[in-house]
């Protein structure tokens, strides 16, 4: 390859780079709660089960130095029961208060009209350990133990009647999840064979190191979404662990491609190896993107 094809091609990578690094992160931006801020966000889901015989109010705990001001939030809570209201507002043990949802609104659900069979979520800013409590409209009030959660988007079960909360894991393998390997996997080998041609490096040998090298590739990013799907992931959401996967993806068929692929004369090219493989993952993954953030969209809508 003449100095001036690769000083071309290195040109072409620099632009898909910086091309991709710009969508990234407008895709980081966007990729969680649209709010005043950007980025993923936490999420909490409870479904209570048991609960009391009479209307009560349900909200979180947690531990802060801040002090709400109760003239300053808006709850939807009935004006007859504006003290219990205050209840919430003036709750503080062992550090507890009441935690504040959205910045202002919503923090206090009531049972008549802000829940849904028994199920009440916080998408915005939630935390990662806190209390349930609940003050039935005779005042009676119950706090459960603090609980820590470990998964980004958590769902729990609170048991009114034993007064605990635990934290369960569903695997999302649903529909969307065998259509985004299907569509990945098809996106991934169709574009990277593509290039592999347009870099004259397409010839018996390299396509079976190529399809090697994908099916290991691949097959690892699978081995590593199943397992995140399986196990609680920490402040990770779908998206980011598309992106670091991507990364170390890129990494391994670099190296691999640098010592195994070669032109028509047998001789391995190592700079235009390398380039090849940053290239083609560049485009794959820049293609992909939208893909991610789709089934991200689908999963949380569904």
């Amino acid at each position: 390859m003449t100095r001036k094809r690769s000083g071309r091609l290195m040109a072409f990578a620099r632009c898909l780079f910086a091309a991709l690094i710009v969508a990234l992160l407008f895709a980081g931006s966007f990729s969680g709660t649209v709010r005043a801020d950007t980025g993923p966000k936490r999420s909490i889901t409870i479904e209570i089960s048991n609960p009391p015989d009479e209307p009560y109010y349900f909200a979180l705990l947690e531990k802060t130095s801040y002090k709400a001001d109760i003239n300053y939030h808006y709850d939807h809570v009935r004006e007859e029961d504006a003290w219990i209201r205050e209840l919430f507002y003036n709750y503080d043990e062992d550090g507890y208060r009441l935690f504040i949802y959205a910045g202002s609104t919503n923090s206090i659900r009531s049972s008549e009209d802000q829940m849904h069979d028994g199920i009440v979520k916080y998408n915005y800013m939630v935390p990662s350990t806190f209390k349930v409590i609940v003050i039935t409209r005779k005042g009676e009030v119950t706090v459960s133990d603090p609980v820590t959660v470990k998964a980004f988007h958590s769902e729990c079960t609170y048991d009114f009647k034993s007064n605990t909360i635990k934290e369960v894991y569903k695997p999302d393998f649903d529909v969307t999840y065998f259509i985004e390997i299907i569509i990945y996997l098809s996106i991934t080998v169709e574009i990277e064979g593509f290039l592999l041609f347009a870099f004259r490096l397409f010839n018996k040998k390299n396509l079976k190191r190529f399809i090697f090298i994908n099916l290991v590739t691949q097959g690892l990013l699978m081995a590593f979404n199943t397992v995140s799907r399986l196990v609680f992931v920490v402040m990770l959401n779908h998206f980011q662990i598309w992106l670091c996967m991507e990364v170390v993806i890129t990494a391994i068929e670099m190296i691999y491609y640098s010592k195994k692929l070669v032109n028509k004369q047998g001789e391995v090219s190592v700079k235009r190896n390398l380039i090849y493989g940053f290239v083609a993952n560049l485009v794959s993954a820049f293609i992909d993107l939208p893909i991610v953030l789709i089934m991200m969209f689908l999963k949380n809508t569904m």
